[in-house]
This record gives structure tokens, C-alpha cells and sequence, in this order.
């Protein structure tokens, strides 16, 4: 930025948005919200894009592809909305998105046994329960996202997400597409029939999976609760154990003993009264303190 008298030149650099992006990343936890995030919108962009077919698997007609897919799209919304509600108050977001996967990698499991043209309902209701448990993920994931990168731009955090989440979508959907009659009986063997779909839901369920358990080892801090507690905080100093002084501040390790602040600080005494009061008003000299 550069300024004179009668102007004002802002210079923007052409890789600033590259370096807003890595240094999200570089923040730890972040990369975890990113896979959180991606993997709810591939399940619900999947999800969504072959509900058709998924819904007519017994013969239905297709007027309850419009009541299923509006009602998927409407149950993501309310948990969303409901989920988020009570995670923004309670602060557990880890735990909170943590939960979702698990339930998450259990719902598409369900999905793909009840594949079957026999259990059409059976696939329309775990349909929905992924919608519940998929939804809520992005927000949270978002939400989570803001807090390990704060002070960084919110939008940016939102940017990334959204962009690993369609990229990858669109590749892996037409991954599940090709995936649609591979190692599928059509006419049972025996006792053997595998519909079709199958394997493309064992994947979908294994990238679940394997994104819960690389979200459970999020190591991120909420650095934007810790800023909003320490405002709120009073910012007195407290006086501790055998007169010494503590500083206001959460999770401080400096601390100044009573011989440290008879040693390095002198009593600002106001005029005219006697200097051998104690007075709790301390003039700093500039000596090192204490660290404990």
C-alpha cells in the first residue's frame, strides 16, 4: 500500500490468492475439515445425481423420484440447521462431526444391502437417514474450519472447501457410474444375486471410512474461541500465592514472585503519602522476569 498526500495505491499481488490458500493450510486441522467437507459433498452430489435410478430400483414410478429428492434436499436443510444450532453453542465441532462420519459410513453400508428390488422402500428410507447425517456436515466442517485458521478470511476457508468438494465430485461420479454393473448378477445363481450399484456403494462406504479415520486424528486448536475468551476475560492482573503477580491472560507461564517485584519493580506512590504503604500500583523496570 502506498500513500501520499492526495493518494492512495493499494497493490495487490497475482498470487495472493494462492498465498491465502496455503497458509489455511498450513494451519493443522485444516486439511482434516477439508476431507470432512469433501467427502459430504461427494455422497450428497452422488447421491443426488443418480437418485433416479436408485429410486426406481423396484419398479417405481417416477413420481416418487420428485417426493424423494425433494424430501432428501429438505431433511439436508433442517439437520443442518438443527445440528449446527446446537454445535455453534455447545463448541463441539470435532466431536459433533466426528459422530456424523461414523453414522455416515453405517447409513451408505445399509444403503448397499438394500439394494435389492424386493427392498425398494427399505433404500428410499436409508436414502433419507444420509441426507440426516450427511447434511450437516459441510456447515460444521466450515465452522470448524474458521476456528483453526482465525484470523484468516472466512471466505477463504469456504472457497477451498467448496472447490475440493465439486472437483472431486465430479470426478468420482462418473467413477461410480462405471462402477454401476461391475461383478453384478442380474439373474440369481443359487442363493447369489448382487444388484446392480453394488460396488460403487462399497466404494462410496470406503471413502467414508477412510475419511473418518483420518478426521479422527485432527489436531487443530479453536484459535477463534481462545480469541473470543480472552476478550471477555477481565484483564486485570490477579495476585497469587505469596504476593506474586499472574498476568490476565489464559495459559500464561510468566509469573512474578514477591521477590521479583520487590527487586525489580518500585511502588508508584501517589504525592503525599508515605511510601512504606502498600500500594498495589507497580512502576515496571525494564530487568527479565520469571519464567515457571
Amino acid at each position: 500500500m502506498t500513500q501520499t498526500p492526495h493518494n492512495l495505491d493499494i497493490d495487490i499481488r497475482d498470487d495472493q490468492i494462492w498465498l491465502s490458500i496455503k497458509a489455511c493450510f498450513n494451519r493443522k486441522g485444516f486439511a482434516h475439515t477439508v476431507v470432512a467437507f469433501t467427502t459430504s459433498g461427494i455422497v450428497i452430489n452422488t447421491l443426488s445425481t443418480f437418485m433416479d435410478h436408485l429410486v426406481q430400483l423396484n419398479g417405481a414410478g417416477r413420481e416418487y423420484v420428485g417426493i424423494v429428492g425433494g424430501t432428501f434436499q429438505l431433511l439436508i436443510m433442517i439437520a443442518s440447521m438443527l445440528v449446527g444450532s446446537w454445535t455453534d453453542k455447545s463448541r463441539k465441532y470435532f466431536t459433533s462431526i466426528l459422530m456424523l462420519l461414523v453414522l455416515g459410513a453405517f447409513a451408505l453400508s445399509f444403503c448397499s444391502v438394500q439394494l435389492d428390488q424386493d427392498r425398494g422402500v427399505d433404500l428410499r428410507v436409508a436414502l433419507l437417514f444420509v441426507a440426516v447425517v450427511a447434511g450437516p456436515l459441510q456447515p460444521l466442517s466450515t465452522e470448524l474450519g474458521v476456528e483453526v485458521v482465525y484470523p484468516l478470511s472466512e471466505n477463504t476457508v469456504l472457497v477451498v472447501q467448496q472447490l475440493c468438494s465439486n472437483l472431486l465430485s465430479a470426478a468420482f461420479i462418473p467413477v461410480f457410474k462405471m462402477l454401476r454393473h461391475v461383478a453384478t448378477v442380474s439373474k440369481p445363481v443359487g442363493d447369489v444375486e448382487i444388484p446392480e450399484f453394488t460396488l460403487s456403494f462399497y466404494l462410496l462406504v470406503l471413502i467414508h471410512a477412510c475419511a473418518t479415520i483420518y478426521f479422527a486424528s485432527f489436531n487443530g486448536l479453536y484459535l477463534r474461541h481462545e480469541e473470543e475468551t480472552r476478550k471477555t476475560r477481565p484483564k486485570e492482573s490477579t495476585r497469587g500465592e505469596g504476593g506474586g503477580y499472574y498476568s490476565g491472560k489464559e495459559g500464561s507461564s510468566i509469573r512474578w514472585p514477591n521477590d521479583y517485584a520487590q527487586s525489580f519493580y518500585q511502588p508508584l506512590v501517589p504525592p503525599g503519602r508515605d511510601a512504606s504503604e502498600n500500594y498495589p500500583f507497580l512502576l515496571p523496570v525494564p530487568y527479565s522476569m520469571g519464567v515457571v
